[in-house]
């Protein structure tokens, strides 16, 4: 099923079909008396009384009734007529913004924003649209609607759809007694309104979750009010999401189908997250029940596109030992491969994984209680299908608990980012997320990643990014105790990717400072449900407050200079710039020398090594450029381009081992050329590492080579080094299939029929 029929799909069934809608608790006073009325047993549950009641309504003199009571009833295509049918009759801005609602309850986020902006246009005080553009932000968890609702509510305090957004807002940033009292002083104005408190039961029932409490109370309060409202399952499931604890959603999810199976938006996030746990029969059977109900969601449609390509993925194991006791095994990686990559990938996937996993299990105190799943994607729209249910999104890999999803290689343009780095950050993912039952917040999960990229990984680049230096000049990074908002309801651009780096930054300052055994201490408070103050406390004697001053000085010292001389940077950079044009190679070194003495740890992306490296080759130095070129090697380079040259001046100089710790630099980058993988092969099993030369003969043959006798040759000799003699003679006789006159082959066969020593 292609992209382009997916959406056809998708139009074609709004314009023809109803949907099954989550309820709605309308806070406003935008909508009509006798629509109201109608809701009321809606409310309660009556769906039958509830949809006559609406029916009634369809023939109502006023055609924004009508289009509310058909949007009411599910039927979408008949609200989407009469919403334009008014809209072209009339001016009132209620008739679009209540348009919006539709496409946002149809999952048409950017066409809601449109209609809502183009009110706001004509009256950018119309408080419903001002709420509803609210809302639609929300799905972007973006930081600009929490900052609108203070505005919203500063002017008009008692605006009871305010004060449920922004309590909901509140439990999303964990600010659990924050919600409470927004809550506490809602509810009231909910109660004289004569209004259902299901909203306000749902979002209790949510802080009770936060705070590891029953959410019986709040369960049952709902259901009183209505016995089918399967919502105050499926809505609290989603404080399981944001905390990724993702096998306790699914049995929420459970309970909200099991009360209500008509309930499209949790039949489709229990097949998500069925999915996301690697349960693919219930994630099928929920996905099509989803789609029966809503054919207008995306997310379901992507799924089930994506459900019939997973099938054809090709799938391998490796148990994985534990190195001190070679006859115990840590746990089970499960991998699961495009099969467009899966030759050439599996070895190196194999090989980082089984590293990751036994470090990682010693380095946090915890053993994998179940099989670790690997995913690699050469098609980035499927990893994003696979992860959040929708293409083009802008992360290269995601870990659900047990199960972690990446792009390969080849889902990005050859070079552009270093995979076994990504890899590396996903997997400590899965033992820090596990070690804790899921209860560590998101600064310190994402913070222990980035710590274990810089310090155990294939990738040692501490590169900060230009956008990271700016807000450490600007003062923007946020206390620890409120580090988590930075990820979830970022303020300006690029917070998102800042919050990363000072988690990052963070984490690394502890393990400098008190010793890495201080984040393994804090790591097990957060599984007993501390707070980042308590656990820092716990770890280095340290409240939040006190732990900033000390870090931010931390920081001054080793960023401030460059962080308040970017200007000065720029102009350095533009300047060596001009040079390269003129091609004034002699202007050009000094230049990229200056660049680099201004911030040796840029070796990223426009990254002045590299250009100095050119400019010494330029003047005939290649030994100035080799060892420049070393230099950022060291310190994290990974263009391949500047390591390929690196790598035939290391093997001109027969300076092999050199030569083959950047090869394996390459190859975690851009792993497809054949002749790296066969030099690699044959320098390995020089050296007498077995294992090494059968992966990289392995990756050789995946990349199906013109001629593999050489790779399976390769294997034999490998085999023979670990005194597997059986199969070595079975990879001489593979070769001699593909070469039968392979002289090579020929001696070494003729040698174990003989029975003479092999060497």
């Amino acid at each position: 099923m292609n992209k382009s029929f997916v959406f056809m799909l998708v139009l074609n069934l709004f314009l023809v079909c109803t949907s099954a809608q989550a309820l709605t608790i309308h806070y406003g006073d935008d909508r009509h008396e006798e629509l109201r009325a109608c809701d009321e047993l809606a409310y309660v549950g009556d769906k039958e009384k509830a949809n006559a009641c609406y029916e009634v309504l369809s023939n109502h003199p006023q055609l924004l009734v009508q289009a509310d009571a058909a949007a009411a009833l599910g039927d979408v295509r008949l609200a989407n007529k009469r919403y334009r049918q008014a809209s072209s009759d009339s001016n009132d801005p209620l008739i679009k913004t209540h348009w919006a609602m539709l496409y946002l309850r149809t999952h048409q986020v950017s066409d809601a924003q449109s209609l809502l902006r183009e009110v706001l246009l004509r009256d950018d005080s119309f408080l419903p649209a001002r709420l509803g553009l609210i809302e639609t932000n929300l799905r972007s968890f973006e930081g600009r609607a929490r900052q609108e609702l203070f505005n919203i509510l500063s002017e008009t305090p008692d605006n009871m759809h305010a004060l449920m957004l922004q309590a909901q807002i509140e439990l999303e940033l964990k600010n659990v007694d924050t919600a409470r009292s927004i809550l506490e002083s809602t509810k009231p104005l909910i109660e004289a309104a004569g209004l259902p408190l299901l909203d306000y039961y749902t979002l209790q029932a949510g802080a009770n979750l936060l705070e590891a409490k029953p959410i019986d109370e709040w369960v049952d309060k709902a259901l009183a009010v209505n016995p089918h409202y399967g919502e105050i399952y499926s809505k609290v499931a989603h404080y399981y999401i944001i905390t990724y604890r993702y096998r306790e959603a699914v049995d929420l999810y459970k309970k909200a189908v099991k009360l209500d199976e008509n309930l499209a938006v949790a039949q489709r996030d229990l097949g998500i997250n069925y999915l996301r746990i690697n349960n693919i029969f219930g994630a099928r059977h929920h996905i099509r029940k989803a789609f029966d109900l809503d054919p207008f969601d995306l997310q379901t449609v992507n799924t089930l596109r994506f459900l019939d390509k997973l099938d054809n993925m090709r799938i391998s194991s490796i148990d994985v030992e534990d190195p001190d006791d070679a006859t115990q095994m840590l746990g089970r990686v499960i991998i699961r491969l495009d099969r467009e990559d899966a030759d050439a990938l599996e070895p190196y996937v194999q090989n980082l994984s089984r590293d990751a996993m036994q470090l990682f299990a010693k380095r946090y105190d915890f053993e994998l209680k179940r099989p670790m799943i690997v995913e690699l994607y050469h098609d980035h729209d499927d990893f994003g299908v696979r992860t959040v249910s929708t293409p083009g999104i802008g992360l290269l890999g995601v870990t659900f608990g047990y199960l972690t999803a990446m792009d390969s290689p080849k889902a990005r343009p050859a070079g552009e980012f270093h995979w076994g780095s990504t890899l590396w950050h996903e997997i400590a993912h899965v033992f820090t997320l596990e070690a804790t039952n899921h209860l560590l917040p998101r600064w310190f999960s994402e913070g222990l990643s980035v710590y274990e990229e810089w310090n155990t990984g294939p990738l040692r680049d501490r590169t900060m990014p230009i956008d990271t230096l700016l807000a450490i000049s600007k003062n923007q990074f946020l206390p620890i105790n409120d580090l988590d908002s930075g990820f979830v309801r970022p303020t300006y651009n690029g917070q998102v990717q800042v919050s990363y780096n000072q988690a990052g930054l963070i984490c690394d300052f502890i393990s400098a400072q008190w010793g890495h055994d201080a984040l393994v201490i804090m790591l097990k408070q957060f599984a007993e449900g501390a707070s980042t103050s308590d656990a820092l406390q716990e770890a280095i004697d340290m409240d939040g407050p006190s732990f900033d001053e000390l870090f931010l000085q931390h920081i001054e010292e080793r960023y401030g200079d460059v962080s308040r001389s970017l200007d000065d940077y720029q102009i350095a950079q533009r300047q060596m710039a001009r040079a390269m044009r003129a091609e004034d190679w002699v202007s050009v070194t000094v230049l990229a020398r200056n660049v680099v003495d201004r911030d040796p740890e840029r070796v990223g992306a426009g990254n002045a090594y590299e250009v100095l490296a050119n400019a010494l080759i330029e003047q005939g130095d290649n030994e100035a450029a080799v060892d420049t070129l070393l230099g950022w090697h060291e310190r994290g380079g990974h263009g391949v381009p500047s390591l390929q040259w690196l790598v035939r001046q290391l093997r001109e100089q027969e300076r092999f081992d050199e030569a083959a710790k950047v090869m394996e630099s390459i190859n975690w980058v851009s792993p497809y050329v054949v002749d790296e993988h066969r030099w690699l092969g044959d320098h390995y099993l020089s050296q007498e590492q077995p294992n090494l030369a059968v992966r990289e003969y392995d990756a050789l043959l995946g990349l199906q080579p013109e001629d593999p006798a050489e790779a399976l040759l390769g294997k034999a000799r490998a085999s023979l080094l670990v005194g597997d003699r059986d199969k070595a003679k079975r990879q001489v006789l593979y070769a001699l299939e593909h070469a039968p006159f392979f002289r090579s082959a020929q001696k070494l066969l003729l040698e174990f029929n003989e029975g003479e020593a092999v060497e």
